[in-house]
């Protein structure tokens, strides 16, 4: 009868229901501390591995494997200095199918300080980095003018000039052989197509005809 009478009793219940309600509300209310730290971890880890990704790039295509993932986790390391990150790991996975691509991985975990109370020891923190770049080869095509006006004033020596500094670049951006396709075309008033091709149908003499053979006006081939 005492037990029924205690249970049924409503006065003096705000201090047992604060009591049990004191738990979940500090549990979540760390768990948003805890989960504010591990988003401060993430962010720090997300540019230390673009950082990373996009060193590595370049690199890449001329590292074995085990070279790759060894400069990467130097790299990595150097830039992600969070020491409230334990565990802490990246994965590299290099492939040239469907396009020239780098992916870095990144895990850690964080020892929560609230979050205890709930039964959770610790959070994972995870993220990667994708450097992707062109799935189809260069091709450049350069015209170049070197008809007799280029003479004045070394217009040709400067032409030249460019024109090789132009390829040392592309030369320097190529890792396979390959990569870059280079076409050099000569820019000039006249073209010789060979005799042979004289009565090719796709040769158009109708304006030669009419000034009779020749582009000034001149005599020449009737």
């Amino acid at each position: 009868m005492v037990l029924r009478r205690f249970l049924k009793d409503r006065r003096g219940s705000v201090a047992p229901m604060f009591a049990l309600a004191v738990l979940p509300i500090v549990g979540l209310t760390g768990a948003a501390i805890d989960y504010s730290r591990a988003n401060s971890i993430k962010t720090s880890m997300q540019a230390a591995l673009d950082s990373t990704s996009l060193a590595m790039a370049k690199l890449a295509p001329t590292l074995t494997t085990a070279q790759l993932q060894t400069q990467a986790n130097a790299y990595f390391q150097a830039l992600f200095n969070r020491t409230d990150a334990t565990n802490v790991s990246i994965t590299t996975a290099y492939t040239t199918s469907s396009g020239t691509q780098l992916t870095i991985t990144g895990s850690a975990s964080i020892a929560t300080t609230f979050m205890n109370v709930m039964g959770y020891q610790s959070l994972d923190v995870g993220s990667s980095s994708t450097v992707k770049w062109g799935n189809t080869r260069l091709r450049v095509a350069l015209v170049l003018d070197n008809t007799g006006s280029m003479n004045d004033y070394n217009k040709i020596g400067a032409l030249k000039t460019a024109t090789n500094s132009l390829l040392t670049q592309l030369k320097s951006a190529a890792t396979n052989n390959g990569d870059v396709y280079v076409s050099i075309i000569p820019f000039v008033k006249d073209v010789n197509v060979g005799s042979s091709n004289y009565s090719a149908n796709w040769i158009d003499w109708t304006d030669w005809n009419a000034n009779n053979g020749s582009c000034s006006g001149g005599s020449g081939w009737g």
